[in-house]
């Protein structure tokens, strides 16, 4: 890359928070006002790559289809992927051949090459200019161990289908060390091709509705689903897929066997004339960059992401952009001033593999979950895999993706164990005391739980210094939401929900946004306990 003095880029102190994507104009694109009761053959429940993809396979099998979104198109976190399109896992190769066998890890290879596929296709089908390219990944070794188990990787991903050789160095060398190359890897710019998707599912008639937000689930019903929205509107279907990255229809069988991660990102101004590639290094948590193209200035932009942590869990979320950045800038001289920084969420399955088919105890919904790090090939081999599933058709992925699989290996019971154990310790929260004595001692825009009594109050201070307090109480399943510093959001820690500032909800499982409380004359909080405010939760 051309060599900048990184002495002369001094960080902005107003930096975009958005992706390179965000500027494309899509959140604009027209949708339907759901002001009557609907129904059709299969309702999708979230208009991301994973819902939108799933639609139009439906009804290009000739399925009368209708979509619904709680804000508006991409609104998720299809705005916020870095759009690797690969093969190459979170897990290893040789990690999910020990858990899962050989067999299977050759349908896991088998299943993210079809998803790459799968999106080619629909590229070419309908002339989606999304700057689709096939290119090269690397995993990227850094001392001697990773060396090691880059070798490993090597034979796993080679037995498992994957062409693949070891080299010297990445072009985009985010090590000094090795690399294990992977061919016929790709990327898109993911909201430019979500765009060519809509027009497909307008041409198609599929109606997207917006804002709609579905409540309640009820599957008692002989041959159909009931879904109950805030609208007020009922809507009826066959088959319901949940499409919402993390599932809002049930409270916790599924919940309990993922962990909810968030994840940074920072897009540098460069000159870089290299090919096009992706690649990962092997470090915990892992680093993984790819060049783009900036949607607001149309100018070249080098993608770095990584210092990923548990949702909720992070005490000072404001070091993870500064430290993203040296760490770039240590191992691309070339990177020139920030463009635009943001963050992402996966949710990371204890096994190493999504969850994709239908619901436990509930053959007619069907659920997309568990995508870790590669939710752009996930989302795209769903498609298929989701529609044989209500066709009644086989299809070779639906015992590997089964929600309702269960550990079978010592270290996914393992992994599966930890992560319960750490979210359960979450819950002790509401025995601790608050961040701050009192709500005097938070900083203008900045937010702190505080306690009265036996509540926990979610304060955020504006910046005009007004205060508004809400339930600290996550209306999923009870959890004590921290504040995020960086994003400046209220955060659960449990299962992952994520509010903004004034308690709006952002990201799910939770269906609902944090309680406001009124504080009464005699400053006495007017605000319910933690087992009514959950029971609330429950019937809202």
């Amino acid at each position: 890359m051309p060599k900048f003095n990184n002495n002369d880029v001094t960080r902005p102190a107003i930096i975009d928070h958005r992706s390179p994507w965000q500027a494309s104009g899509l959140e604009q694109t027209q949708v339907r006002t759901l002001d009557t009761d609907i129904s059709a053959e299969v309702c999708v429940v979230g208009a991301g790559i994973a819902g939108l993809l799933c639609a139009l396979e439906l009804a290009e099998r000739g399925r009368s289809v209708v979509v619904v979104e709680r804000s508006h198109i991409a609104a998720g976190d299809t705005s916020a992927t870095t759009a690797h399109l690969s093969a190459i896992l979170d897990s290893r190769y040789f990690e999910l051949a020990s858990m899962h066998g050989e067999d299977e890890a050759r349908l896991i290879a088998s299943s993210h090459l079809r998803g790459i596929a799968h999106i080619e296709r629909v590229v070419n089908a309908y002339g989606i200019d999304c700057g689709f390219q096939r290119v090269n990944g690397f995993l990227c070794a850094g001392n001697a161990d990773q060396e090691k188990d880059l070798a490993r990787e090597y034979s796993a991903a080679t037995a498992a289908g994957l062409t693949c050789e070891l080299v010297r160095r990445a072009p985009l060398a985010l090590t000094g060390g090795p690399a294990l190359r992977v061919a016929n890897q790709a990327q898109f710019e993911p909201l430019e091709f979500l765009a060519g998707v809509v027009n497909a599912l307008k041409q198609r008639g599929v109606p997207i509705y917006a804002p709609v937000t579905v409540t309640e689930f009820d599957t008692s019903s002989s041959g159909e689903v009931k879904l109950t929205t805030s609208q007020g509107k009922q809507i009826r279907a066959g088959h319901v897929v949940v499409a919402t990255h993390s599932p809002v229809n049930d409270i916790a069988a599924i919940h309990t066997k993922q962990a909810a991660y968030r994840t940074y990102a920072i897009a540098f101004e460069t000159s870089e004339a290299a090919t096009p590639s992706l690649a990962w290094d092997m470090e915990d948590p892992y680093h993984y960059v790819r060049l783009g193209i900036d949607a607001q200035t149309d100018r070249p932009v080098l993608i770095v992401g990584g210092e990923d942590h548990r949702v909720g869990q992070d005490e000072d979320t404001e070091k993870n952009f500064p430290r993203l950045e040296t760490w770039a800038r240590e191992r691309f001289p070339g990177a020139g001033p920030i463009a635009c920084q943001w963050s992402g969420q996966v949710f990371e399955p204890s096994d190493g593999l999504a969850f994709i088919g239908k619901n436990p105890g509930d053959d007619r919904v069907l659920i997309l979950t568990g995508f870790s790090g590669n939710g752009m090939t996930y989302s795209a081999l769903s498609a298929e895999l989701i529609a044989d599933l209500i066709q009644g058709a086989a299809h070779p992925f639906a015992e590997l993706y089964d929600p309702k699989r269960k550990p079978k290996s010592a270290s996914a019971l393992s992994s599966f164990i930890q992560e319960n154990l750490n979210t359960a310790a979450q819950y002790t929260d509401w025995l601790a005391p608050g961040d701050v004595a009192n709500a005097e001692e938070i900083a203008r825009g900045e937010g702190a739980v505080i306690r009265r009594g036996v509540h926990r109050i979610a304060v955020y201070v504006d910046n005009a210094g007004s205060k508004h307090e809400l339930s600290a109480t996550c209306p999923h399943l009870g959890g004590v939401v921290a504040w995020n510093s960086a994003e400046k959001s209220w955060d659960c820690p449990c299962h992952g929900s994520r509010f903004d500032c004034q308690g709006k909800l952002l990201t799910g499982p939770a269906v609902s946004d944090l309680k406001p409380v009124q504080p009464a004359k005699d400053s006495e909080v007017k605000a319910l306990s933690p087992n009514e405010e959950q029971a609330s939760s429950k019937s809202a």
